[in-house]
């Protein structure tokens, strides 16, 4: 029955409800073709049976998804945004018309920023999207409301309301309860896929994340992602971007977790782990098949994404050798290093620059030290800003 649950190299599928995957676009994937029919037939008996959790609105038009996307770039003006709170039935209305519910075929940007916001996080969210517009004016942010509250989405809502940056209400309801479980981060492969549906690139940046750099030294980055599939010193280049640490892939990951990508943890005793923090990823077959779609399946499965035994606590990392496992498990973050290893036959260079390399131009920045500097500026609004985006 284990069997049954592996993904390796030979693409065995995990025993996951393909209406996930078609939420999440995979509609060319052979995991959602073959079953297309089966998921139609038991959407519409669901419909009339209330022996599932409510769902929010499923529309089966592929234009469902351009008309609300219309709408969601409609949304620039500040009092669209703040229409969006306080009053009842505002929170329904709002995902029903900010939340796209049907995988996105509309026209893509060709590069997005793409972050997420959590209840009480919506200061370093707001500090992130000035961050963005003072150093990188040119780019697009999108953030997904992962449930904050109706006064936090306002607040947000006053500062990200014009044409190059948008909020998203998303509802994790439409997947298994587990995925909003901030201990494993099994929504953030969900919110960057969602982000790849709409741009040819992105760049996922957790919220607490900040530019330091330029427009410049973000294009020649974005630009190493864009060639997936060609050969770099025999090797193909990943599709993806992000910043390894000293890390071994090992040490971080729960022993459980390799069954299901057919592997063992001694292949991965000197991979670098590489973080979530700040990755860049583009929409392409192979990013989409052979990263996506493994990453979303070990998520979307409780028994891959958290073993028994998992813990985010309690590290040990004087064990020696230092590659052994620590105690600590990275969830999302570990299973994403586990299919960038066999992606690229165990090469972190295909897909990850060293986090102390001088072309690293993020830098992370407290829950706190956000709310100050947003107190700060709201108590000096007159001031054109007080944050130190420097490029020190």
């Amino acid at each position: 029955m284990q069997e049954n649950l592996r993904v390796g190299l030979e693409r065995k599928k995990l025993d996951i409800d393909p209406k996930y995957l078609l939420l999440l676009g995979f509609t060319s994937s052979k995991d959602v073709s073959t079953q297309q029919q089966q998921l139609d037939q038991q959407e519409t008996a669901i419909g009339s049976s209330n022996q599932i959790l409510p769902k929010t609105d499923f529309p089966a038009p592929a234009t469902k998804a351009e008309q609300e996307l219309i709408e969601l770039r409609g949304l620039r003006r500040p009092q669209d945004v703040a229409s969006f709170g306080g009053q009842p039935g505002d929170r329904e209305q709002r995902g029903q018309r900010k939340r796209v519910t049907t995988p996105y075929n509309g026209t893509k940007s060709n590069f997005t920023i793409v972050t997420y916001v959590l209840e009480g996080q919506a200061a370093s969210a707001i500090i992130l999207a000035q961050n963005i517009a003072a150093k990188l004016p040119t780019e697009y942010l999108l953030i997904y409301d992962l449930g904050v509250s109706d006064q936090q989405l306002r607040d947000l809502g006053a500062y990200c309301n014009n044409s190059r940056c948008s909020v998203i209400t998303y509802d994790l309801s439409e997947f298994p309860s587990f995925v909003g479980d901030q201990r494993t981060h099994a929504y953030r492969p969900i919110v960057i896929k969602d982000g790849l549906m709409r741009a040819r690139s992105v760049l996922f940046l957790e919220n607490n994340m900040r530019v330091r750099g330029s427009s410049a030294q973000l294009q020649s980055l974005q630009s190493i992602v864009m060639k997936p599939g060609v050969k770099r010193a025999g090797v193909k280049n990943a599709g993806v971007l992000g910043w390894n640490t000293p890390t071994a892939v090992s040490s971080l990951t729960h022993p459980k977790m390799f069954d299901y990508f057919a592997s063992k943890a001694e292949e991965f005793n000197f991979l670098r782990m590489v973080d979530l923090d700040a990755v860049f990823f583009s929409d392409s077959p192979l990013v989409t098949e052979k990263i996506m779609l493994p990453w979303l399946k070990c998520c979307l499965t409780l028994e891959c994404i958290d073993p028994i035994g998992a813990q985010s606590n309690g590290c040990k990392f004087n064990k020696k050798p230092l590659y052994r496992y620590s105690g600590c498990h990275g969830y999302d973050a570990s299973a994403f290093n586990i299919v960038l290893g066999l992606t690229s036959q165990m090469d972190n260079s295909e897909y990850s620059l060293p986090s102390d390399s001088p072309r690293n131009m993020f830098y992370k920045e407290t829950l706190e030290q956000a709310t100050r500097i947003l107190e700060s500026r709201r108590r000096n609004s007159s001031e054109t800003s007080d944050h130190p985006f420097t490029d020190d």
